[in-house]
């Protein structure tokens, strides 16, 4: 299996239940980080990622995953592409679009099916279910890219690099096999809040979204 999978690694619940998944499978995981110095959590997230690097192969030892070094970017450092903002402006304006996707697609420009975690509910804000396709791997499982044919122009541009592995699945559907499967203690030491690198803020928009998916209980 020598393909390395790109995958963006936030420290995140989604993101890291990506890069188990993977390990597990026997892939080879090329980690990626954007430290945003701006955001007050950027130290927490980056320091959770770290651990559980060191933590995954501890714990799945039995598994031929490889986790390669992590790759820390600048989110300032990222080429800015003129035509890539533009065409996230003009689809932000028809939808609820983070300013992230823009400099997130300007990064896969460079790591090429860039592996992304959006999850089921995800899904349901950003695409229909008819403008993405699967794409089978036998050893890796389903893996979906967007369908040229059936997104518009604009938003074809924008995610065209991308790859949506965790598309087809619930949070609590992750939080179900991690509980199977014995690795619920690594889901939950993972970051989310953008707002604070010790309590979770319960404002901003990672703690309204872990909220809503029924994972309250978090932020407690």
């Amino acid at each position: 299996m020598a393909d390395v999978k790109n995958v963006l690694w936030t420290g995140g619940w989604d993101s890291t239940f990506r890069v188990i998944q993977l390990y597990r499978l026997g892939a080879k995981i090329q980690p990626i980080y954007v430290i945003d110095h701006n955001r007050p959590s950027a130290s927490k997230e980056l320091e959770t990622t770290e651990r559980l690097i060191k933590e995954i192969p501890l714990r799945f030892k039995k598994d031929k995953g490889g986790l390669l070094p992590l790759i820390i970017i600048k989110r300032r450092d990222i080429p800015s592409n003129f035509y890539l903002k533009s065409v996230f402006r003009r689809l932000k304006r028809s939808m609820n679009l983070g300013k992230q996707y823009y400099w997130l697609a300007s990064l896969a420009k460079h790591y090429n099916n860039l592996e992304i975690s959006l999850h089921k509910e995800d899904r349901e804000r950003f695409f229909y279910e008819n403008q993405l396709t699967e794409i089978k791997d036998d050893e890796l499982g389903a893996n979906w890219i967007i369908n040229p044919k059936k997104v518009g122009f604009l938003k074809r541009q924008l995610f065209k690099n991308m790859n949506f592995p965790l598309i087809s699945i619930s949070k609590p559907e992750m939080k179900q096999i991690a509980e199977d499967d014995n690795f619920i203690d690594l889901m939950e030491s993972t970051w989310f809040c953008h707002k604070s690198d010790k309590t979770p803020c319960g404002k901003c928009n990672p703690c309204k979204q872990y909220i809503r998916d029924g994972f309250g209980y978090r932020l407690e």
